[in-house]
Formats: structure tokens, sequence, C-alpha cells
């Protein structure tokens, strides 16, 4: 494709969306709403980012590249997968009830929707894995979560460990780790220890503080591909926009302050009005010219860090869980999801679970085999049914570089979807969405760029 396209939308605009992961679908989605003529580049022959499913040979199934969930609270990515027509593919509970199992005891974390904001002090009041005097100071800081205002303090409290933050309001090693670290490990992929106060605050505000419905817990029923990647390229092929799959992109041309082009590895030069890059942002880094990469707006990314997720997926020969998902403390097992009932297999006498692994530091880099053997174990000892079951097959899956960290002081490495290049944009959940690494974030941030190039172009 070479010059500029005449794909102009209603607005006789041309904007090249670079990426196509669920920020780069999301921007897309929105500009050819907005009457922009769209072109979409992605490396991979498939759309979804890092939330993508595919066939795998070992087990011979179509297997989502990671457990993802999404919230109540998640209204983006809810309302972007309802414009894709994909959303009768997606569950959402109807109020939240999480199984929390310690020490062979279990419990409900379950909300009361008559309550309103109180929806769950009454599962509170019974939760066993602490104490009744750390549930006085747990309460006290659920208070203090409530009363902050983070734009009003979002220096200092960026600055500052969410740990650092518990132990300043009286909370006992035992209460971040049996209540707290239960919320803040899945949702920002790190320890309580490693993440900001501002991002751990916002996470407990918005998901569990502000109401029942922004509590319930989300997932999709199909694979991943077919939630987001499918009904998204649907989408913009339906309103006239152009994809490029399999091609990506070499370098980001600019001519005088603006870009004038995007060349891609088969040697194929795009133009347009505007550009929304969705890459991640070392590949965005590498791909603008190299005195453009290194001035304040674009080097300042360079000192995000990622963090791991690993997820191992067994197939017994019989069912070892009820349950469509339990969390556990004190055992290297996080979340176990029970993706045969997610998916309404009930045809299989046997079951498919999948064991998600969040900050997964202390597995990321051990040999496949071993952590075959580590979870299978530990699925004997914490459900019973699974000690005369047999694995059938089983697949482990590493995503290394899975989320950006939101350790303290990452607010000053987190750009504006608008860039000091007058038609280029950014998108990614690694830009400023108030939101960490999670779907929601990556939608957003889509919307925000695209919203920012029609304030420009």
């Amino acid at each position: 494709m070479g010059g500029k396209s005449d794909n102009g939308g209603t607005s006789g605009k041309t904007v090249v969306v670079l990426g196509g992961g669920l920020s780069g679908l999301s921007a897309a989605r929105c500009l050819l709403e907005l009457g922009y003529g769209v072109s979409l580049v992605e490396k991979r022959p498939f759309l979804g980012g890092r939330a993508y499913s595919f066939h795998s040979r070992e087990v011979e199934m179509e297997v989502d590249n990671g457990q993802h969930v999404f919230m109540g609270c998640c209204t983006y990515y809810v309302d972007f997968i309802k414009a894709l027509g994909a959303y009768g593919d997606a569950s959402l509970q109807e109020s939240l009830s999480t199984e929390v199992v310690r020490d062979g005891k279990s419990c409900k974390l379950a909300s009361s929707p008559r309550l309103g904001r109180l929806h769950l002090i009454p599962s509170f009041i019974l939760y066993p894995h602490i104490g009744f005097l750390d549930k006085l100071s747990v309460a006290y800081g659920l208070l203090r979560v409530r009363l902050t205002n983070r734009r009003k303090r979002a220096a200092q409290l960026d600055g500052e460990s969410f740990y650092d933050w518990l132990r300043g309001h009286h909370q006992s090693e035992r209460a971040i780790e049996n209540f707290w670290n239960l919320i803040v490990l899945p949702t920002l992929n790190d320890d309580i220890r490693n993440v900001n106060a501002d991002m751990a605050l916002m996470v407990v505000q918005e998901g569990f503080l502000k109401g029942p419905d922004d509590s319930t817990i989300g997932f999709a029923r199909v694979g991943l591909s077919s939630i987001a990647g499918v009904p998204g390229q649907r989408f913009i092929e339906d309103r006239g926009g152009a994809m490029l799959l399999g091609k990506a992109v070499r370098a980001i041309r600019l001519d005088g302050d603006s870009v004038e082009s995007v060349e891609l590895t088969d040697g194929s030069i795009l133009r347009a009005d505007a550009y929304i890059s969705a890459l991640p942002f070392d590949v965005l880094l590498e791909s603008l010219p190299p005195e453009q990469a290194k001035e304040p707006f674009f080097a300042a990314a360079a000192g995000l860090s990622s963090a791991p997720i690993v997820g191992v997926h067994l197939w017994y020969d019989r069912p070892v869980m009820e349950q469509e998902f339990v969390a556990f403390l004190g055992s290297p097992i996080q979340w176990v999801f029970n993706r045969s009932r997610i998916q309404g297999d009930n045809g299989s006498p046997g079951q498919y679970v999948c064991i998600s692994l969040s900050g997964a530091w202390d597995f990321i880099d051990r040999p496949k085999d071993d952590l075959r053997d580590l979870f299978t174990q530990e699925m004997r000892r914490l459900f019973p049914a699974a000690r005369d079951a047999v694995v059938e097959k089983s697949l482990v899956i590493k995503q290394p570089e899975a989320t950006f960290r939101c350790m303290p002081g990452v607010a000053a490495h987190r750009p504006s979807q608008a860039t000091p290049i007058p038609n280029l944009f950014v998108a990614g959940d690694w830009t400023d969405t108030d939101w960490p690494s999670t779907m929601e974030g990556a939608v957003r941030s889509g919307v925000y760029a695209a919203e920012a190039l029609a304030s420009r172009v």
C-alpha cells in the first residue's frame, strides 16, 4: 500500500492505527464511529494483542493465552464488547461471590446488594482468615481507602508502596497477607510490597467500595479471540476499514514536526492524516527516529518494567471441582478456574481447569515439567476428588511480560495519549489511563487516543 489511503470515511480524514491489541481495536472502533477512514496494522495474522486464544498442537484444542477476567466496574470494556456484538459470549455475576480457602477452611466473600456501598460487610464479618482485631483494623483501613482523595494526593501516593501505606494505617502482616494481597496480587499482577499506593487504592475504591455492581466478576465463555479479535476485525471491515495483518512496523517517519509516513517490514509505506500507535512501549521507541525517541515525552516510557503471569492448564479424566473459580491463600496456587463449567462443556466426562499465577517470578524460569508436577500435586492436596483423578493432558503457558508494573513512581513513565507530535497519538494500557495494566485500561486508552485525535485532526 503506497501513497495516501483513499479510505477517508465520512469525515474525509484518514488514520493509521498501529497494533491490533485491545487498545488498537478500541481506537479503531471509536474512529470509525466518528467518521474517520481507518487502516489497522498488526504484525500477527490475528488480532487481540495479549488477550487471544490459539490452537495448541500439544493438547489439540483452542486455549486462551491466559485466564482473563473483568469486573462490573470495567465499563469501557463492557461497552467495547457490546459494540462488537460479543457481549452474549461473556458472563458477569449478578453479585460478587468468591470462595476463598486457606488450610482447608473455606469461606465466601459475597456481596449483599441491598446494602449498597456496605454490600461486603456481612461476608467480611464472617471472613475466617483474619482474627477479630485484624477485622477491626481492616475495617478502619477500608474507611481510610474510601475517604482518600487520590487526585489531591496523586504524587505522594504514586511514590509510596501500598504495603507502606497499609502499615502506616495499622494493618498487620496477617491482614495484609490474608486480605489485602488477595485483592492486589491478581488485579495488579504484583505483590503488595511492590505496587504503588495510588493504583492499589484505585482498585479497591473502584472495584469494591463504590457499589455492588462494580465488584462482580466476569469472563469470556468462548476463546478470547472469539470475544475481541474476530468480532473486532468484522466490525472494522463492515464499516469500510482496512486490515493489514501479518505486517510489522519498521519505522515511523517524520517530516519536520509531523509524521509523514509509516514504513512496514515488507517495504510498503502508509500515509494518512493522523496516526495512533497502539504498539508496546519498547516497540514504539524502536520505531521512532532516534532523536525523537530520546525526547523526554517518549523516553520516559523506557522506565517501565514488566511482570510475568504463568497459566497451568490441566485436563482431568473426571470432575475434580464444582465451583467456577476458587482463590487460595497459603498455597502456590492462587486461583483455579473451572474452564469446563465456564465454557459450558457438559458433554465430556472429564474436566479442564486453569491455574492462574500472577506476579509469577518464582515460576517463570522453572522448567514446564517441574511446574506440571508441582501444581498437579498441589491440586491433589487441595481438591480431594483430584487425588484419584488422572491428568490426561497438560499445558503450561508463560507470559514473561504480561503486564507493566505499577511500582512506586510509575506515573512519570506513563504518557498522555496526545504526543508533542501533532498528528501522532499513543494508546496502550501503559499510557496514562488512571487504570493498571488490564483489559479495561487497554480499551480506555484507545478511546482516549481517538478522542485526543478528534480534537486535533
